[in-house]
């Protein structure tokens, strides 16, 4: 997964060989639009990134959507990215149909 940070947000794009592979086989078993599923595909991901998992209310937002952010050494989040369209859209959806996903900057 490659994140590219930019003025309005973060684009993450799939790798084509592998995570392409893998968002093909959750759409087959029927689980692309789970967040089961999102957290299982972003866990090695993340496991060797900056992002984390961030919860909407440790940064006082209103909503349910995924949030990735960054975390500095005393546990202030420094960077926030919300999948905004995840009412209409799937985060996986999008990573599979279009080979990115846009999360948009909480500033």
């Amino acid at each position: 997964m490659e994140f590219t940070v930019t003025k309005t947000g973060l684009i993450l794009k799939a790798d084509q060989d592998v995570e392409k592979m893998l968002l093909e086989q959750m759409e087959v078993d029927g689980v692309l639009e789970t967040d089961d599923a999102m957290y299982e595909l972003f866990e090695d991901i993340l496991a060797n990134s900056e992002y984390e998992w961030i919860t909407p209310q440790e940064i006082g937002a209103l909503t349910d959507a995924p949030i990735l952010g960054i975390r500095e050494e005393n546990g202030d989040i420094s960077e926030a990215y919300g999948f905004m369209d995840y009412c209409v859209r799937s985060l996986l959806g999008d990573l599979k149909e279009y080979g990115e996903a846009k999360l948009i900057s909480g500033d």
